[in-house]
């Protein structure tokens, strides 16, 4: 290894340009070595300096006595831990994917109090150059902010349920999240709802995915349910009598009332007379289906609104989720009050809703109308 300026702190360099740091301090005599990362991780001989003197430092000692009594997992230790707490809810397989591929290689090996603020704005710097594979483009804004997020769960969840004092780095005003801008635009008009519906009347192909594509897209429409939502409809949960449908929210883990629009009702009690109570209307089985069969079946019928769009244009763009929000558009349009679209929408804040306020323009104007002043 080869020494830095810095005491105790050396370095190797990898057949691939890394510069990789390690630091050597005595505790009681005994001499430990210790490796503190990468140049890759925006690890500098200067970061590891400081590590060493924390290692070191009597002072420091003495007032981490209490959290030393515990011994500080790595990051990686805590997810695993945080990641039991969380098993078995919806977005847990999200989460550890998220962590696998954009949190972990940074960050999993580093114990819990050596993550600093200047290695997350390292870290958010560097995530701003990363192209999805998925996408080919960068990544969104908001998934920049839930990486961040993970990392600041992490740090909560350790310091409630393992009395660790340490402080969370991510939770810093200096740390600023990426402005989102999620709202989109486009919806399908009446005329381009009707035109949809022909597409999936002419689709060629398996007949029993067109029949599932149907259903899909009459829920969808009818409830403005997003689309895990829909996917999870079954047959207990919906009151032909009533026209209602018990609808499950898994973003937030509860439960709300749709309801089935009149043009799709004798489509949806066809199909129930076919299925269990537990079978689920577009699988009709117990079983999901996976999400991407419904996308790579329905989103080829939507493409016919996108022409000449780009596929970075996120707001104009016609996808499976615009069902929601052509659902929330086409109410406002008609004068449905904003309230009422929070309710069918489930949204937890009527600031999610009032984006919808703008495509009533007369509503305002129609009300002033109607007052009823007595004076000539």
């Amino acid at each position: 290894m080869t020494p830095t300026k810095f005491t105790g702190v050396y370095y190797r360099d990898t057949k691939s340009n890394e510069r990789i740091f390690y630091i050597t301090y005595k505790i009681k005599s005994k001499l430990n070595r210790e490796k503190i990362g990468s140049s890759k991780e925006g690890i500098t001989a200067a970061y590891a300096s400081k590590i060493r003197s924390k290692r070191t430092s009597i002072d420091r000692l003495k007032e981490d006595a209490p959290m030393n009594k515990k011994i500080i997992p790595t990051f990686d230790e805590a997810f695993e831990m945080y990641v039991k707490k969380i098993e078995g809810k919806s977005d847990t397989n999200n989460q550890i994917n998220r962590y696998k591929l954009h949190v972990k290689p940074t960050f999993g090996n580093h114990k819990l109090d050596d993550i600093s603020i200047e290695m997350l704005e390292d870290f958010k710097r560097k995530s701003k150059t990363l192209i999805s594979a998925k996408t080919k483009r960068p990544y969104s804004s908001k998934t920049l902010n839930d990486w961040l997020d993970i990392i600041s769960t992490v740090y909560n969840y350790m310091k409630t349920n393992h009395d660790l004092d340490i402080k969370n780095p991510a939770h810093n005003a200096k740390l600023q999240r990426e402005k989102v801008d999620n709202d989109r635009e486009r919806y399908l008009d009446l005329d381009e709802i009707e035109k949809l519906w022909e597409s999936i009347e002419n689709r060629k192909g398996d007949d029993e995915v067109t029949y599932r594509i149907k259903l899909f897209v009459a829920l969808s429409l009818s409830t403005g349910a997003r689309l895990r939502s829909v996917m999870t409809i079954s047959k207990a949960d919906i009151n032909l009598q009533q026209d209602t449908i018990l609808i499950k929210n898994h973003k937030a883990n509860r439960t709300y009332t749709g309801f089935l629009h009149q043009n799709w009702k004798k489509l949806i009690e066809d199909r129930m007379k076919e299925l269990r109570p537990v079978d689920y209307i577009v699988s009709g089985t117990p079983n999901e289906i996976v999400r991407s069969v419904i996308g790579r079946n329905l989103q080829p019928l939507l493409e016919q609104f996108n022409e000449g769009i780009d596929e970075a244009d996120t707001k104009r763009r016609v996808v499976i989720h615009s069902l929601r929000h052509t659902f929330a558009s086409l109410l406002a349009i008609q004068g449905t009050p904003i309230y009422t679209i929070m309710r069918l929408m489930d949204h937890a804040d009527i600031s999610q809703t009032i984006r919808y306020a703008k495509l009533s323009p007369d509503s305002a104007k129609d009300s002033v109308k109607q007052l009823a002043f007595k004076i000539k």
